[in-house]
């Protein structure tokens, strides 16, 4: 099981140390919370919290849509369920990512798509586009702090958005695979965020 606390530090003022606002702390067994019957799965063997899903981010101008989960560089990446490979993309074709990761699964009758961001390039992954994977198949490792994408320690961006990969669709002009919400005309913070699942929760629904 997970263990799910909440904690929070003053934020600092200097915008380049974005990642030091800790705004969740959490820890995971050493199966990643795994239940062998459960159809899901957490994606790293240890979970612990560095910034929750759905909390507002001062730097980004944004709602966090995934969990960011403590890991140092080359850190194993799991899969969260079984499913199939949508897309993998690395820098400079993303910007903030590093390199980015998706996989598309059917979870009790419905379609959702993992986000696995700031994973390595550099060490190769593990899982072609198109190739199906299952729950727990090891898929990439977290990216090493010259290759993350950014100005912030090693870390897994993991997030689920609701329904199957596709990478064409857009909202506000951007992919829908951003790590924040957006907002345009005819769309707000809280609706970007409603295309996501909180992580923790979804796993924990699914008896992960």
């Amino acid at each position: 099981m997970c263990r799910i606390s909440q904690a929070s530090r003053p934020s600092v003022p200097s915008r380049a140390l974005v990642f030091v606002l800790v705004l969740g702390v959490g820890s995971c067994d050493s199966d990643g919370g795994l239940d062998p019957s459960s159809p899901v799965r957490f994606p790293l063997d240890s979970w612990s919290m560095s910034q929750d899903f759905g909390v507002w981010n001062d730097y980004f101008e944004g709602y966090h849509l995934a969990e960011d989960a403590r890991a140092s560089g080359g850190t194993r990446v799991y899969a969260l369920a079984d499913g199939v490979v949508g897309g993998i993309f690395a820098a400079p074709e993303v910007q903030g990512y590093g390199a980015v990761m998706m996989i598309e699964h059917e979870i009790g009758g419905e379609f959702v798509t993992s986000l696995y961001g700031h994973v390595s390039a550099r060490r190769g992954f593990q899982v072609s586009v198109g190739e199906a994977v299952s729950k727990g198949q090891l898929v990439a490792y977290i990216a090493d702090d010259d290759e993350d994408g950014g100005p912030w320690p090693p870390h897994l961006h993991f997030g689920i958005r609701r329904g199957g990969y596709d990478i064409d669709a857009q909202i506000c002009g951007l992919w829908l695979y951003v790590g924040y919400t957006q907002t345009c005309g005819g769309v707000t913070h809280e609706q970007y965020r409603s295309f996501w699942y909180d992580p923790s929760d979804f796993i924990r629904s699914h008896g992960g």
